[in-house]
């Protein structure tokens, strides 16, 4: 127990520095790119890379991670290759560097099914939804401290020195991962029927539809263009970071209550249904914006249904699939909703450059509030409470 406790520990705060190292220049890359004059399509473009390289890196990794049972490795590289993608940004000024970074951003965190199947397996078979809760709370813990770190440097030296923090936390996330100690998961020889097996469950691939669209709307969004709106009303660095500071703290505060209170009563079905919901409802306030106060009340509301979304789409795989096939499920889950982690910006970048904020976010809160209504239909049929 004490050993399971020392791992746990410590890959909390491997976690917490990861995701730290992967978002403290989140908020302030797409006004830094302003800055090196990248117009709004090709602004797409780049944030769209991360989510591309991932669609193809994942079910590769989740195979080999399985096959191999090698979560350890499998996280390391991910601290590693999010440093070096950090540092690479910090100098990159062409289109073709800052992309092969933004890539190595992708292929580190393409590793997190490996941090969240090795998690998982530190908690009892029925306490799927408590250890996801948990994990998401430490991601968001992460990304916490990058956007305290990241607002207060943006503001005192400017957009690009966020990069800065990434590549230290990064290398903090690369000390505590080192000294992971791997633990035996149940896993059996690897044989093709892992993946059909995998790909033709209705749960799983329920939980990847979805992905699409919550790694859509937030890249999009949250983690993009959001950004450039409050930048667009004269918002300055601390106002820009407060905002997404804020998406952030919810989800931290609400943790608790969203995974002990409100999801274990709330059937899936209407809980994945209030979460597009509330995507749709955000996607308005921050759209029809004059000012900040809606930006942050469409934050609020973001963080809530980014908490709800990605704890029950996780708990969805993980309580569907034995454990000897979750990095191999996992792995398919967040290559496929890459999908909308790619898509998402590009398509929210294009309707920018020809018919502004307005228009691309009223559209994305027509496909959130139409996914609020297929969700509830088909987790009703497919998904077991």
């Amino acid at each position: 127990m004490d050993d399971i406790r020392r791992s746990r520990q410590l890959l909390s705060i491997t976690i917490v520095f990861f995701w730290a190292s992967e978002y403290c220049h989140v908020p302030y890359f797409a006004p830094y790119l302003q800055t090196l004059g990248f117009a709004a399509t090709m602004i797409g473009i780049i944030t769209g890379i991360y989510g591309f390289t991932q669609l193809i890196v994942r079910i590769p990794m989740g195979v080999i991670t399985d096959a191999r049972s090698c979560y350890k490795t499998t996280i390391l590289i991910g601290t590693v290759f999010t440093t070096v993608s950090s540092f690479g940004l910090i100098f990159a000024r062409s289109a073709f560097s800052i992309l092969f970074f933004r890539m190595l951003a992708g292929v580190a965190a393409s590793t997190w099914l490996a941090f969240t199947v090795l998690y998982n397996a530190y908690y009892q078979a029925d306490e799927s939804v408590t250890a996801m809760t948990n994990v998401n709370a430490f991601n968001n813990g992460g990304k916490f401290i990058a956007f305290i770190l990241g607002l207060v440097t943006a503001s005192i030296w400017g957009y690009r020195i966020p990069l800065v923090c990434s590549f230290l936390t990064g290398l903090v996330a690369i000390f505590f991962a080192i000294q992971l100690k791997p633990i035996p998961l149940k896993r059996e020889s690897f044989r093709i029927e892992h993946i059909t097996s995998v790909i033709t469950n209705p749960a799983v691939l329920v939980a990847s539809l979805f992905g699409i669209v919550l790694q859509g709307y937030t890249q999009a969004t949250v983690f993009s263009f959001t950004s450039a709106i409050a930048r667009s009303l004269g918002a300055n660095p601390i106002e820009i970071g407060a905002s997404t500071l804020i998406y952030t703290v919810i989800q931290v505060l609400a943790a608790g209550f969203i995974g002990k209170k409100l999801l274990k009563r709330l059937p899936t079905a209407q809980a994945l249904a209030l979460g597009f919901a509330l995507f749709a409802a955000s996607a308005l306030s921050i759209g029809l914006a004059n000012s900040m106060i809606p930006i942050y009340i469409g934050q609020i509301l973001a963080g809530f249904a980014n908490l709800m979304l990605v704890a029950l789409l996780m708990a969805m795989i993980v309580s569907h699939i034995p454990q000897e096939k979750q990095s191999t499920a996992m792995g398919f889950y967040q290559a496929i909703y890459g999908i909308g982690m790619a898509a998402g910006p590009v398509l929210v970048g294009t309707i920018v450059s020809f018919h502004g904020y307005r228009s691309a976010y009223l559209a994305v809160a027509g496909i959130t509030l139409a996914a609020s209504l297929l969700s509830y239909i088909l987790a009703s049929r497919y998904v077991k409470k």
